[in-house]
């Protein structure tokens, strides 16, 4: 479970939660299937790409999805696919060959956060959702898909969180362990571990501006939380990121 649910079960009784502090990258990077929220494909800031055939798109297709047959798909998604290599992308398709063959193809185009939404339509109508009819949103050489990821409260954004690494009015606040701090960490960044943020907010000066993150976003929210009830002026930096010990870094 993620820090914030271990923490939740703390509360209702549990005696000893399991952290799984890599998560859910950890668990693709290993070629695992997820299965998305039903709600999120429906209303989350997602691109939904059908794969099928463009006739069967339009006998009906997930709502907000865009027609990109297989046939053409690994020869027009450098085109087609929005210009931000962090969009979450859901393919689907009633062949799970091509499913899995755009995925590699989107990774490999350095898409960091693609999925194989495999028997999406089964999932789709099992859950009493309808299926749009008729042709789907369409994407060209001039007007690709256009992808932007909204904030939500207490989030900073990756440009912003970027140019804060230059400000002396920001304040870092490396929420991992050590030892993943020490293999590679953002310039300037203070590490206090979670665990550690309430017993050491001392160590966390009052008149700056403070930035918490980790390694997905889950510890830097509720990092986040803790110091905004102590009086903070503080945002979280929710996204995925690597750093490496040279100090050269990569946020998506």
């Amino acid at each position: 479970m993620s820090p914030r649910s271990a923490g939740l079960a703390v509360k209702w009784g549990h005696k000893n939660p399991l952290v799984y502090v890599e998560g859910q990258p950890a668990w693709n990077k290993k070629g695992h299937r997820t299965v998305p929220s039903l709600d999120y494909m429906e209303t989350g800031s997602v691109v939904i790409v059908d794969l099928r055939a463009a006739a069967k798109v339009e006998q009906g297709h997930i709502p907000r999805a865009y027609s990109i047959p297989f046939e053409t798909f690994l020869e027009d998604a450098e085109v087609l696919m929005p210009k931000a290599l962090g969009a979450p992308i859901y393919l689907y398709s009633d062949n799970d060959k091509d499913v899995k063959a755009a995925r590699a193809e989107l990774v490999d185009l350095g898409y960091k956060t693609v999925f194989g939404f495999y028997g999406a339509l089964d999932s789709w109508t099992a859950a009493g959702k309808a299926l749009e009819k008729g042709p789907a949103l369409a994407a060209s050489e001039e007007q690709p898909i256009q992808w932007e990821r909204k904030l939500g409260v207490g989030e900073i954004s990756i440009t912003d969180f970027t140019k804060s690494l230059k400000s002396d009015l920001i304040h870092i606040v490396d929420s991992r362990t050590p030892v993943e701090f020490d293999t590679g960490h953002f310039p300037g960044a203070k590490n206090i571990p979670l665990e550690e943020m309430q017993a050491r907010m001392g160590e966390i000066p009052l008149n700056k501006f403070i930035v918490v993150h980790c390694k997905t976003g889950a510890r830097g929210e509720m990092g986040y939380k803790m110091l905004r009830e102590a009086g903070y002026t503080v945002k979280y930096l929710n996204a995925e990121c690597e750093c490496s010990p040279s100090g050269e870094f990569e946020i998506w």
